[in-house]
């Protein structure tokens, strides 16, 4: 890792991940503030009159607990579309913008290999990540008990945000992998991001009727079960594994193709 390079990308992509972060804990304080018996038989109402619709942002069930009601009403579509939004960003800006602008001439003129330079990049887009997951938690935790104190344990929360981030690490991984492996900027740019809201997509079209569901068994989101790792399913953790391993095979795949491409400069 080039530490000077990483500070300063860091910088860069501290203001994108703030404000994606703001809106996340946002949401996460007013989904937490909705936990309340009268407005949940409303949502009930809701959910009865429109349950395709609500299956299809992956809200079908409310669940009997606050955990389960914040997995249900946050988990399911927000914190995959939102960090999605921040991942295209930062890839962007970390990968893509220095091809377009002609930037990458400078930072490959350095002593340094290619693979340390976006081993560099990954980093900081990793760290994001990772600040972002702990923001949340820390504001989700603060605003239960504040609101509902002992209505969810601090371990369990841990548990789903954990299993929430292996998703995210797996999303980006495809993101990354395509901004370095595709020689047009316009698909670096956006051909992984493409493929995980297909893939997004695909997850929504499956609660939409009983004749679709076997469409939700043939995405990697499927893996996903955040609620199975808090209790401690041994399937929903393998899930959660296999998408954060994955993850990391797609950066190392990126890094590898970014050393033996060929930029022209």
């Amino acid at each position: 890792m080039i530490l000077p390079l990483f500070k300063h990308e860091l910088r860069s992509c501290l203001l994108p991940t703030s404000i994606i972060a703001a809106v996340v804990v946002l949401y996460a304080v007013v989904i937490i503030g909705m936990y309340d018996p009268e407005l949940g038989e409303s949502l009930a109402l809701m959910r009865d009159a429109m349950p395709e619709l609500f299956a299809a942002f992956g809200m079908a069930d409310q669940g009997t607990t606050l955990l389960e009601f914040v997995v249900n009403y946050l988990h399911g579509f927000l914190l995959v579309v939102l960090p999605l939004v921040l991942v295209a960003v930062l890839v962007s800006r970390l990968v893509v913008r220095h091809i377009e602008r002609g930037s990458i001439s400078y930072l490959l003129a350095q002593p340094v290999s290619r693979a340390r330079l976006m081993l560099s990049q990954a980093g900081v887009l990793a760290l994001c990540l990772v600040l972002l997951m702990a923001v949340l938690t820390a504001s989700e935790l603060a605003c239960a008990h504040a609101m509902f104190p002992g209505e969810i344990g601090a371990a369990d929360l841990v548990a789903v945000n954990v299993a929430t981030l292996c998703l995210w690490v797996f999303l980006s991984g495809a993101c990354w992998a395509g901004a370095c492996a595709l020689p047009s900027v316009t698909a670096a740019r956006w051909a992984g991001v493409a493929v995980c809201s297909l893939f997004i997509l695909v997850q929504m079209l499956s609660g939409v009727g009983d004749e679709l569901s076997w469409l939700g068994d043939i995405t990697p989101l499927a893996l996903l079960d955040p609620l199975g790792v808090a209790f401690g399913e041994a399937g929903a953790v393998a899930g959660a594994v296999v998408l954060a391993i994955s993850g990391i095979v797609l950066f190392a795949l990126g890094i590898a193709a970014f050393a033996r491409r060929d930029l022209s400069v």
